[in-house]
C-alpha cells in the first residue's frame, strides 16, 4: 500500500511540475490548451515514473549540494561567454575544441543531482557514470564531455581533483 501511495504522489508531483511548465510556454491560456496540457502531462508523469523505476536511480548523497545550487548561476555564466569566444574562434576558421574526461565525484555527493547540474551547464554534459554510490556513498566516476580544459567553480565543488 506504501508503495503505490508513493508511487502515485511521485506521478502527482511530475504531473504538477509538467502542467506548469506547460502553462509557463502558453502565449494565451484556453480551456483547449489546459486540457491538452493536463493529458500530456498524464503521459509524460507516468513514463517518467516507469524510467525511474527501470533505472533504479536514487537522488544520492546530499553533501555539497547547497555550494554547489550556489556555484550554478557562475558556471552557466562562465560557460555561456567561454562557449561565445569558441563560437567567434571556430568562425574565423580554428577547429572547436572539447573532449571527453573522467573525473571522481566527491564522496556523498548524489551522482543523479550532481550530474543534472553539471550537464546544464553549457560546457559540459555527463555521458557515464561509473561506480555503484551505495550506502557508504563512495565516490563515483563520471565521464564527460568538457566544451574547454578550464574549470568552473561548480565543477570544483562537485569533484575531488583534475580531470583524466
Amino acid at each position: 500500500m506504501l508503495k503505490a501511495l508513493t508511487a502515485l504522489g511521485e506521478v502527482l508531483a511530475w504531473w504538477a511540475v509538467l502542467v506548469v511548465l506547460n502553462i509557463l510556454f502558453i502565449s494565451t491560456v484556453s480551456a483547449l490548451e489546459l486540457a491538452v496540457a493536463a493529458c500530456g502531462a498524464v503521459i509524460a508523469a507516468v513514463a517518467a515514473r516507469a524510467v525511474h523505476t527501470a533505472s533504479g536511480a536514487r537522488l544520492g548523497g546530499t553533501r555539497r549540494w547547497g555550494a554547489a545550487v550556489l556555484a550554478w548561476p557562475g558556471a552557466v555564466l562562465t560557460d555561456l561567454i567561454r562557449l561565445w569566444w569558441i563560437t567567434a574562434r571556430t568562425l574565423g576558421g580554428r577547429s572547436p575544441e572539447g573532449s571527453l574526461k573522467t573525473m571522481m565525484l566527491a564522496p556523498g555527493t548524489g551522482a543523479a543531482w550532481a550530474c543534472a547540474l553539471l550537464s546544464s551547464t553549457p560546457g559540459a554534459y555527463v555521458v557515464d557514470v561509473r561506480g555503484t554510490g551505495g550506502a557508504a556513498q563512495e565516490s563515483q566516476t563520471v565521464v564527460a564531455h568538457f566544451l574547454t580544459d578550464a574549470r568552473t567553480h561548480l565543477e570544483d565543488v562537485l569533484t575531488e581533483g583534475a580531470r583524466r
